[in-house]
């Protein structure tokens, strides 16, 4: 006779899950190193500034799609707590968003092209454009999988779009290393989830789940989502599009050193946070009232890990930008430490966003996004140099939104609404 699992083997399936997406999402933050690396060693440092800066955008869309991930996680789990699924099945989610996303991202092109990519090649936004649409279904498999607490496939979904980004990057770069090839490189990695639904199991049938609320219900929810995390991907991702659409062509030519020093002291902490965000808020749909003492932990951690990070770079980073990137990539370490210090400021208005949208809390949790990225933008009109400009904007825009979140949370905790996540939701 079979009996259900107890809390403590949940409690042990959940962390050995949770340290398979980790290890999945530490892999992809060694794959964004290894394709910046191999740009900078074998492109001429002006196309490895086109080549970054279109992979900022490509990840930054990711990272609004992200904010579909995590409401699909939010859904499965209710739906799961709840043993009802009254919304539309998944595949179909999944093909809504990705139409409405490539029309988005689509419509952009002259702002693609012109302000971002400063008048490069018309492929790679078509690139951009055909990424967009995988990677919305790999954003509902990703969220699927985490709300139903199948780890082992959503750490395979994250590895396999990792693992097939270097593979078809290295086969490009020993055909012939050019930025467009690269670029289309990268955004291939998205049909990854693809291959893996190739065959039944799991991943395929991530997509024949049930939303927990009607379609209408879901679409509001997944807007605020998108809009909550758009903001903040392009604050953890994106940044480059920012300074490359306020900053001069003939400046902005030189920047390369500077993005690959944002992306080398942000990635560690960033990049596997976002990907956990997904156990975060299975976990916190689940948590009740013990989710401030939790919040509260996390945010240490991440601001003691961001501390040691920021006197490594001080110490360590210049040198290991000259051995990752090759010569003439040089940033100083003052400059890695107070970027190092910025990524712990951004991980923690992550937290506290992940804590928001557990609850249901999607007012507060895209005003605390949507400050952080005006004053992003506004610090970025100051005068200065572009190190100036970025320690600014990425070192002080993180703090308002947080400032944001931590007044709604306290208040939503003065409420006492914090059991039930239903209830909070504006």
């Amino acid at each position: 006779m079979s009996s259900a699992p107890g809390p403590v083997s949940r409690s042990r399936r959940d962390a050995v899950g949770a340290s398979s997406v980790a290890a999945a999402s530490l892999w992809s933050a060694a794959v964004t190193y290894l394709v910046m690396s191999i740009a900078a060693w074998v492109l001429p440092k002006p196309e490895t500034t086109v080549l970054l800066t279109f992979l900022s955008a490509l990840f930054a869309v990711y990272g609004v799609l992200s904010g579909v991930a995590l409401e699909t996680t939010r859904s499965v789990a209710a739906a799961m707590r709840d043993e009802q699924a009254a919304g539309p099945a998944l595949g179909q989610v999944a093909a809504v968003v990705a139409g409405c996303s490539a029309v988005v991202v689509a419509a952009l092109t002259p702002f693609w092209r012109e302000r971002v990519l400063h008048g490069s090649d018309g492929l790679l936004v078509v690139a951009l454009v055909v990424a967009v649409v995988a990677y919305s279904v790999h954003s509902v498999v990703v969220g699927a999988t985490s709300g139903h607490t199948w780890w082992h496939q959503t750490a395979l979904v994250i590895a396999g779009e990792a693992t097939l980004r270097l593979l078809v990057t290295v086969a490009v770069v020993l055909a012939s290393a050019t930025v467009v090839g690269m670029g289309v490189a990268s955004a291939l990695g998205a049909f990854a989830w693809l291959v893996l639904a190739a065959r039944p199991g799991r991943v395929r049938d991530a997509l024949r789940l049930h939303a927990d609320v009607p379609a209408s219900v879901l679409g509001r929810r997944i807007a605020a989502s998108l809009v909550g995390q758009g903001a903040g991907a392009v604050l953890v991702v994106g940044f480059p599009i920012l300074l490359a659409s306020s900053t001069g062509r003939a400046e902005y030519a030189g920047a390369a050193p500077l993005l690959l020093a944002i992306q080398l002291t942000r990635a560690p902490v960033l990049l596997p946070l976002n990907a956990l965000q997904g156990v975060a808020v299975s976990h916190l749909v689940r948590a009740g009232s013990g989710l401030a003492r939790l919040l509260a932990r996390l945010v240490a951690l991440v601001v003691g890990v961001a501390t040691v990070g920021a006197v490594l770079a001080w110490l360590v980073g210049p040198w290991l930008l000259s051995l990752l990137f090759g010569a003439g990539y040089d940033v100083d370490g003052s400059v890695l430490a107070l970027l190092t210090l910025a990524a712990g400021g951004t991980a923690a208005l992550t937290l506290t966003g992940a804590c928001a949208q557990a609850l249901a809390a999607y007012g507060w949790y895209v005003a605390g996004w949507l400050v952080a990225l005006l004053a992003c933008v506004a610090l970025l009109q100051v005068p200065g140099s572009l190190e100036v400009r970025t320690c600014l904007a990425l070192g002080l825009a993180p703090l308002a939104g947080l400032a944001v979140h931590v007044l709604g949370l306290e208040r939503i905790r003065r409420s006492g609404r914090v059991a039930r996540p239903e209830a909070v939701d504006a």
